[in-house]
């Protein structure tokens, strides 16, 4: 058993200091593996599926409504979940809910590799978003924790690049056990992932934890949170695909979120929020921060989306191709995070997430160009210049965001940051999916009559036409919205020791681990 030793700020700067006990490190080094082996898997667990969802809807049936529930049902729940990490956090400690969370995805993920049916499929699924839902957040505050502030941006960078490498290597790997095997065995590759992170997690302690497992349950506040957030999610969803203002279901699921979080406002004025610290919120990095990531998310996964059905659609290229011109993006987005890692602290945040946004808008800018031929060199400029800039966004972006805000409130704001991640990238999509029907609508010439007054199809090479020109609208409209923001980031409040910690300055003390 390692003996309890605190490490701090002086030693870290210093490389390994002696002070520094071999138990401290071994501990820093074990929660490293847990948090960065349990958020690859959940992060490539939204995606990794989706190349074996059409063998999937034939063996258990439900076509293509199936394969939409099969995601759906997981982004839904880690939604729910994701705000309520930091007071499931102080009631049941960190090292309980991060072994318990990846054990509650490991055993979903096994029975999803065994559903019987679509209906089994999509509660084990999830079941998995409930699991999974509290990875990310709990492990960004485990690292903040334990590791000194100077290190936070390096920290989180290697982080978002983890995160980033889920979708960008789960379809390939997806698509290998596919066809290797079975789909099923998609879910249980993450047996061995998940026992290596539970094994990290339950080598340390963390004695800066203070559960307070007799903490009143608000059980109100947290059923209108999930019936609030959860049918915002699946609204935001479905009208991907319905016109919600022909749709009595939709229009039922809108009132019912404007009704939840209403009372959610009413019950926080009189009662106060137990689940939720908003006043994070107060806190004007942490506020703009969740704003801007808010909008990255949408400008991001709305393009990811776009990409493929421009390449595959009104281009005419097949699947494999569709593919391999979005992969530069996620290779050089990953790389950009980690360059910019090593930038946190030593260039001004302010002038690191402007360079993001030009460049954001810079290559939203060349997508808006895409030709009808030869449009693949367009596709690889505008998609790759366009992940730089989010690359340069992440990491500032999350590590400013945190920065002033006290420790003990760092797992509700991850928690929320997560949240409007999420929410961002659906509202995003369900967004610009709306704008990209209209405009096609609108580049449509006028149906011609046939001899019976029925009207005649439009040729297809019309039809693709007019879907390229919707598609640059789009690109253009979100390449205006990353330039609206840009100015945004002067109300960033550095202060004179953001960037480093001074020779004389006093740094807070880590927290307290344990190796065993």
């Amino acid at each position: 058993m390692g003996k309890f030793t605190r490490g701090n700020g002086a030693e870290e700067r210093s490389g390994i200091a002696p002070e520094l006990s071999a138990a401290t490190l071994a501990a820093r080094r074990f929660a490293t593996i847990a948090v960065m082996v349990a958020t690859a898997m959940q992060a490539a667990d939204t995606t990794i599926v989706n190349v074996g969802l059409p063998q999937l809807q034939r063996d258990l049936g439900g076509g293509f409504t199936l394969g939409a529930w099969v995601m759906t049902s997981y982004l839904c729940a880690t939604a729910v979940v994701a705000p309520l990490t930091g007071w499931l956090r102080r009631r049941f400690g960190t090292q309980r809910l991060f072994g318990v969370s990846i054990a509650v995805f490991v055993a979903a993920s096994l029975l999803c590799s065994v559903a019987p049916s679509a209906g089994a499929m999509i509660l084990f699924r999830t079941l998995q978003g409930i699991g999974g839902g509290v990875i990310h957040p709990l492990g960004q505050a485990i690292l903040l924790d334990v590791y000194p502030k100077e290190r936070h941006g390096r920290m989180l960078a290697i982080l978002g690049a983890t995160v980033m490498l889920g979708p960008v290597s789960g379809p390939a790997l997806g698509g290998i056990i596919t066809d290797l095997a079975s789909w099923r065995w998609v879910f249980a590759i993450n047996l061995p992932l998940g026992i290596l992170a539970i094994w990290g997690v339950r080598r340390i302690a963390f004695a800066e934890t203070k559960t307070v497992p007799d903490q009143a349950i608000d059980f109100i506040g947290i059923l209108l949170l999930i019936v609030g957030i959860g049918t915002l999610q699946l609204w935001l969803e479905r009208t991907v695909r319905v016109d919600w203002l022909r749709s009595p279901e939709l229009l039922s699921e809108a009132a019912i979120v404007v009704i939840a979080f209403s009372l959610m406002a009413v019950r926080a004025r009189r009662l106060g929020l137990r689940i939720l610290r908003l006043e994070v919120l107060r806190d004007v990095n942490f506020a703009l921060a969740a704003s801007y990531n808010f909008i990255m998310s949408a400008l991001l996964f709305t393009t990811i989306v776009f990409l493929p059905a421009v390449a595959e659609g009104p281009l005419g290229y097949d699947a494999t191709m569709a593919g391999l011109t979005i992969v530069p993006r996620g290779i050089l987005m990953i790389a950009a995070m980690l360059v910019v890692g090593q930038m946190v602290g030593k260039v001004d945040y302010r002038i690191l997430l402007a360079s993001g946004w030009i460049l954001m808008a810079a290559g939203l800018g060349l997508l808006s160009l895409i030709p009808p031929v030869n449009g693949a060199a367009w596709i690889i400029a505008g998609s790759t210049l366009q992940a730089i800039g989010g690359g340069l966004l992440f990491t500032p972006l999350i590590t400013i965001g945190l920065s002033t805000l006290p420790p003990e409130l760092r797992t509700d704001a991850t928690g929320l940051y997560s949240l409007l991640r999420q929410v961002g990238s659906a509202s995003g999509l369900a967004l610009m999916t709306g704008l990209l029907q209209v405009r096609i609508q609108a580049h449509l010439p006028a149906l011609p009559a046939g001899a019976a007054g029925q009207p005649v199809p439009l040729p297809q090479h019309l039809v693709e036409q007019a879907t390229l020109k919707a598609y640059a609208e789009c690109f253009r409209v979100m390449m205006l919205a990353a330039l609206a923001v840009t100015p945004a980031v002067m109300l960033f409040r550095i202060r004179s020791d953001e960037s480093a910690i001074e020779p004389d300055a006093k740094p807070a003390p880590l927290p307290l681990v344990r190796a065993e």
